[in-house]
This record gives structure tokens, C-alpha cells and sequence, in this order.
């Protein structure tokens, strides 16, 4: 029977692009060398003593467990997630080969990429949860996962815990194995998908519009929003100064549905640019961009901004109090205090 994997590419994402070109997942955890005669997790933290004698036991421990998992414990055919830290999408794969060493000795295993850029809000918030735990490598196997990644797969959605757990894979490993919901889990994306749910839920089409121009707003400027309905490719003007006149002048484009800006969209606001004699554009959308609009982010560096939705709660959240209270009303937040772990407790390399 399938299983189903965590699988975290890089602390900064560093192995994502690598992995989506040439469907290979790539992870280091300080490996240089061909493992493939360490059969086991014991052996496995025996090579971590060695390799480093002045760690602690427990990171041996933490480190091993995880290859061991990704080295001998999960098969072709297996899926997995992968919460992509640089797009904020999640990905799902199927491992279809066995573990070699790479060029330079780092780990790999190849695999299938099946769905690249899913939505977080694909999946429901006990599976996000799941997601988030601070593991590189870790089991999601509670909460009809398998099933419900499955179910996105064919359908785009989740359709929530409703059906038996799958029952345990006939001949499997007995290789114990690190459960996504018994671990850690990363409070600060938990956070922030539910602020995702609650801008998705409240500010939808003009008041997102509504919600982008008191950001801009409380970082200075002024602004003024096109009344909704036809807006010539242009849903805010904002500028500096007591009247707005000053540099920077800026046109926004704001896009609330899910799907991706794309090329013309982008040039319309360059033209807008140019019609207005403003400095700078910005757009902020949130389906995201195309491909081709990525691509173009640092030959438009000085002229053009995009905002996604991870950077729109950026600048939300470091604006918040000096929101209009509505705003603040509709969407409630509160700072809190959480323990950052240590390389002992979190499996990320």
C-alpha cells in the first residue's frame, strides 16, 4: 500500500528548482558520500558519530532517522508533498526510482511531479497543520492523508477526514518512522494560512481592492481608489506629500480571484505607467503570476512590484496597527511568543 511523505527541499528552498527541472529530490543533512551500504537507521547514526563526533546524540539521532526514511524506508511509488518555500504553493510527487548518490555525494532520489502549484488553500487546515511540522523528511499518515492528497490530485480540492484509516501496507518495513503530527510543527505558517482563509473569506473583490490601498496607506501614502466596476487597468493611485504629488507616484493593479497574472496584464500596467507619468507600478494578486511574469521580476526591478499573497502579508502584518480599525475588525490579529527550535528538535538542512 502507498504511503505518503513530507518532504522539505532545502531550508531556503535551495533544492526547489533543482528538483522541479530535473525531478530528482536532492537533500544534504552534511552527507558528501555513497551511503547505500548503510541499511538502517542504527548504521545510519553509527556514520553520523563518526562524521561528527562533537554533536550531540540526539542530532545523530534526528538526522539519521530522517535519510533512513527517505534512503530505505520509502518506496517507488510512494507519494509525497512538498510545501514550496519559494512559490508558497505545495507540490505532489511520486517517487519512481531508488536512491543514488549525487556529484557530490549528496542524497537523491528521482520522482514524478504530478501537481507543481497547488493553492495551501487546497487542503484543509488539519493537513496544513500536518504540512508545517519542522521535519525534512517525515510520514503523513493520520487523518486519511493518502487518501485526501489523493482525492486533490484527481478533484483540485480536499475533501476532509471522512472514511477509514487505510489499512497498514502488507509485507512493510517494520523500520519505525517519523509521524508528521507528532512532531513540531512551524506556528508562524499555521498563522499565516489561517490569515490566507480569513483575507479569502472577507476581502474579496473591491475590498480587497480596499484592504491593499490602507496598506499602502499606513506605510505613507495617499491614495485613491477607482469606485468599482471598469477601472481602465487602474484600481489605485497613490502618492507621496500632503496632496499625493510627490515621488513616488504609483499605479496598482489588484487582482483578488485565483487566477495568475499574466503577460497582457502586465503590460497593460506598464503602459499605465506611462499614461499617468507615474514612477512605479505595482500589481498584487492573488492567484499569483505566470511563469512569464516571474521570469521578468528583476528586468522590471526598478519600474514594477508583484505582490502575491505572501507578500501581501508581509506588508499586512508589519502595517497592522496602523490599520483603519474596520480593517482590523474584519481581520483580528494578535502577536504572539514562540520557542524557536533548535537543529535537534527541527529536521530542516
Amino acid at each position: 500500500m502507498t504511503r505518503l511523505w513530507l518532504i522539505r527541499l532545502g531550508k531556503n528552498g535551495e533544492f526547489e528548482n533543482a528538483a522541479l527541472q530535473n525531478n530528482v529530490l536532492t537533500l544534504s543533512f552534511g552527507i558528501a558520500e555513497d551511503i547505500s551500504n548503510l541499511k538502517d537507521r542504527d548504521a545510519l547514526i553509527a556514520k553520523f558519530a563518526a562524521l561528527y563526533p562533537n554533536d550531540k546524540p540526539n542530532r545523530h539521532r534526528n538526522f539519521a532517522a530522517q535519510i533512513n526514511q527517505l534512503v530505505n524506508v520509502a518506496e517507488n511509488g510512494d507519494l509525497f508533498v512538498t510545501p514550496f518555500k519559494t512559490t508558497s504553493t505545495i507540490g505532489i510527487g511520486r517517487i519512481v526510482g531508488p536512491y543514488k548518490p549525487g556529484p557530490n555525494g549528496e542524497i537523491t532520489r528521482p520522482v514524478e511531479w504530478l501537481k507543481t502549484d497547488l493553492p495551501r488553500e487546497s487542503f484543509k487546515q488539519d493537513l496544513l497543520y500536518s504540512f508545517g511540522a519542522f521535519m525534512t523528511v517525515c510520514e503523513i499518515a493520520r487523518n486519511n492523508a493518502l487518501s485526501r492528497v489523493q482525492q486533490v490530485l484527481k478533484a483540485g480540492s480536499d475533501p476532509g477526514d471522512g472514511t477509514a484509516p487505510a489499512a497498514t501496507r502488507p509485507g512493510a518495513t517494520t523500520e519505525p518512522t517519523i509521524e508528521a503530527e507528532d512532531q513540531p510543527v512551524n506556528l508562524e505558517e499555521v498563522a499565516r494560512d489561517q490569515i490566507v482563509r480569513r483575507i479569502a473569506s472577507v476581502f474579496t473583490g473591491h475590498d480587497f481592492t480596499r484592504l491593499v490601498a490602507a496598506i499602502l496607506t499606513a506605510q505613507g501614502y495617499k491614495t485613491r481608489v477607482s469606485p468599482p466596476g471598469a477601472d481602465a487597468g487602474i484600481d489605485i493611485v497613490a502618492g507621496n506629500g500632503p496632496l499625493g504629488l510627490d515621488s513616488p507616484r504609483v499605479v496598482v493593479q489588484v487582482k483578488s480571484g485565483k487566477f495568475a497574472v499574466d503577460q497582457p496584464t502586465l503590460q497593460a500596467l506598464i503602459g499605465s505607467i506611462q499614461d499617468t507619468h507615474a514612477d512605479h507600478g505595482l500589481i498584487v494578486s492573488w492567484g499569483g503570476y505566470t511563469s512569464a511574469v516571474q521570469r521578468r521580476v528583476n528586468e522590471l526591478f526598478f519600474r514594477v512590484r508583484l505582490w502575491g499573497r505572501e507578500e501581501l502579508i508581509d506588508n499586512l502584518l508589519t502595517t497592522y496597527d496602523r490599520l483603519p480599525e474596520d480593517i482590523r475588525a474584519e481581520l483580528p490579529l494578535r502577536r504572539m511568543w514562540a520557542l524557536v527550535l533548535d537543529d535537534e528538535s527541527a529536521g530542516e538542512t
